[in-house]
C-alpha cells in the first residue's frame, strides 16, 4: 500500500470518460491517480483509491472519496461526493459507474450539466457514441438555458438532435414566457427555434389565457396549435376607463 503518493499509470483512459461529453474520446494516454491510500496491481490492472481521490486525464478531472478501477477492462466506480468535469460537462452524484469506455451512469442525486442545460434525476445513464442520456428512478428534471423547467417521471435526452422526451406527469414552467403547462408526455425541442409538444390531457396557460386539448404544440413565437377536444379560455386585458371632456371639466369644477 502506498500512502499519499501520486502514481502515474500509462494505460487507456477509464474513469474520466465523462457521461455528458459530446465529443469523441481522446486516444489512450497517461492518466494520474492521487489519494491518501492507493493500491494498484500492474498485472491485472485493478486498483483501489481511498481518501481525497483525484483522477486527472487529458484535461479532465474527477474527485471522490473512494474509487475502484481496472485499466485493462476500462471499468470503474467512484463513490462519495463525486464531482467530474471534462469537455464542458459537469457532473455531481453520489456514485459514478463506468461500464465501459463509452457507457456510464451517475447514481444518487445525479446532476449533469452541459451547454447551459441541466438534467437531474436519481440516476442518469449516458451512452457517449449516441450522445444520449436517459433517467431512471421515478423523477427527472430538465432545466433549459432560459430557466424553463420540465419535470416528469422519466426524461430521455438526445443531445445530438437537441430533443428531450418526457413521460409521466409532465409539467413545464417557463418564467421567460410566463407559461405553465402539463400533459401525460411531452416532446421538448431545445434549439433556438424549438417547440414543446404536449400529448395527452394537455393544458397550457399564459398570461391567464388557457388552451387545452388532446395535443398541443407551443412554439417560441407563442403560437399554440391544438388538436382534439380543444378548449380555449381567454381573459381580455382590462382597458383603462375613458373619460370624456365634459366629465373631466365637471370633476375639475367640483
Amino acid at each position: 500500500m502506498i500512502n499519499k503518493k501520486k502514481i502515474m499509470l500509462a494505460a487507456a483512459a477509464v474513469l474520466l470518460s465523462l457521461g455528458m461529453a459530446a465529443t469523441a474520446m481522446a486516444a489512450p494516454g497517461q492518466f494520474s491517480v492521487q489519494a491518501d491510500e492507493l493500491e494498484y496491481d500492474m498485472k491485472t490492472g485493478e486498483g483501489t483509491a481511498k481518501g481525497n481521490v483525484v483522477l486527472l486525464q487529458d484535461g479532465g478531472k474527477a474527485t471522490a472519496d473512494f474509487a475502484v478501477f481496472n485499466s485493462k477492462s476500462k471499468q470503474g466506480t467512484l463513490k462519495g461526493n463525486v464531482v467530474a468535469d471534462r469537455d464542458g460537462s459537469h457532473i455531481v452524484c453520489d456514485e459514478f459507474i463506468v461500464h465501459n469506455e463509452n457507457d456510464m451512469s451517475a447514481v444518487g442525486n445525479a446532476v449533469m450539466s452541459k451547454g447551459g442545460r441541466t438534467l437531474a434525476s436519481s440516476r442518469v445513464d449516458y451512452y457517449k457514441l449516441r450522445e444520449y442520456a436517459e433517467t431512471a428512478g421515478g423523477w427527472a428534471q430538465l432545466t433549459d438555458s432560459d430557466g424553463s423547467v420540465v419535470n416528469a417521471a422519466k426524461i430521455d435526452y438526445d443531445m445530438k438532435l437537441g430533443i428531450a422526451n418526457a413521460t409521466g406527469g409532465v409539467t413545464i414552467n417557463s418564467s421567460a414566457r410566463k407559461l405553465t403547462a402539463s400533459a401525460d408526455r411531452a416532446v421538448y425541442e431545445t434549439s433556438k427555434n424549438g417547440y414543446v409538444e404536449l400529448i395527452g390531457n394537455a393544458v397550457a396557460t399564459q398570461d391567464g389565457n388557457t388552451v387545452s386539448g388532446n395535443k398541443l404544440r407551443l412554439t417560441n413565437t407563442n403560437v399554440a396549435i391544438a388538436d382534439g377536444n380543444v378548449r380555449v379560455k381567454y381573459i381580455p386585458k382590462q382597458q383603462p376607463a375613458v373619460v370624456n371632456k365634459e366629465q373631466a371639466s365637471d370633476s375639475e369644477l367640483a
